[in-house]
């Protein structure tokens, strides 16, 4: 039996700054219909690692593979028209437009018609826009916002804001859906809420990735868990592997040398203030 190829592959990848090394030589395989989340502390390199995968940053080193193809030396539009689409961990919507408007730019990678196309207003422009309006609605209603699709984006509620932006990444028609802490900021309700979205499109046949510091979030949805401290993977599996693994448990809560070294630091700083 022969097992197929993973959809995202990421080997050996290395990015510089100067003289940071933000990553170090990482490897990630991405199985196709699974959700697969990376976490480790802040500044850890997650999303630097998103960032070489959507053609934002280059690699120093490594190979990164979708599809069995090579995404080293693309733009971010060709990583999109090649099956990625990501929303960000800072949201960047545009704010003026609709809720409505806000997904059918997502779409502009799969449109085709051309100046001379739209001036005619060819049969083909116009089933061109139907569809296009179309997978708007089914987007917006899939993030359970179409009655808001008339609505600027500006005046959406934060958890709103985060929901239009996974509609809008959702537009462009992916494979593998990128999601950099789509529950940052959200309430328990709306955390609930999210993951059941989530996992709806996984069902739908989109591959998730999601970085994500909620750990009710990680632990509840995930299918396999990577894990990374200062751009190296120290561990990977699924939650339940992850979550006993004693290389992660030091990076998120330290060790006890270092505790006893923290109180040691802080039972001499009173000292000092004493005298």
């Amino acid at each position: 039996m022969t097992l197929s190829a993973p959809l995202l592959s990421l080997g050996a990848v290395s990015k510089n700054f100067g003289g940071l090394r933000a990553v170090d030589s990482f490897d990630l395989n991405v199985k196709e219909g699974s959700i697969t989340s990376l976490i480790g502390p802040n500044g850890a390199g997650k999303t630097t690692v998103f960032n070489l995968i959507t053609g934002i940053y280059r690699p120093d080193s490594g190979s990164i593979t979708f599809r069995s193809s090579a995404l080293i030396g693309m733009l971010p539009h060709q990583v999109v028209e090649a099956g990625i689409a990501r929303t960000f961990q800072t949201l960047r919507l545009f704010e003026n437009l609709t809720c409505f408007e806000n997904v059918l730019a997502g779409q502009h990678c799969r449109c085709k018609a051309g100046l001379v196309a739209c001036i005619l207003n060819t049969r083909a422009r116009q089933a061109e826009e139907a569809r296009a309006h179309s997978e708007a609605e089914r987007c917006l209603r899939q993030l359970r916002i179409w009655h808001l699709r008339d609505e600027l984006a500006r005046n959406l509620s934060y958890g709103d804001r985060r929901r239009l932006e996974i509609a809008r990444a959702m537009a462009s028609g992916p494979a593998l859906l990128i999601l950099d802490e789509p529950a940052g900021g959200l309430n328990e309700r709306e955390s609930d809420e999210l993951m059941d979205i989530i996992r709806e499109i996984r069902d739908s046949g989109i591959t998730v990735f999601l970085i994500e510091h909620d750990m009710r979030v990680v632990m509840g949805i995930s299918d396999h868990v990577a894990v990374m401290e200062y751009g190296r993977k120290i561990s990977e599996g699924t939650p339940e592997e992850v979550q006993k693994d004693p290389a992660v448990i030091e990076a998120y809560l330290g060790t006890d040398d270092e505790d006893e070294q923290a109180e040691a630091e802080a039972d001499a700083e009173a000292g000092e203030s004493v005298q």
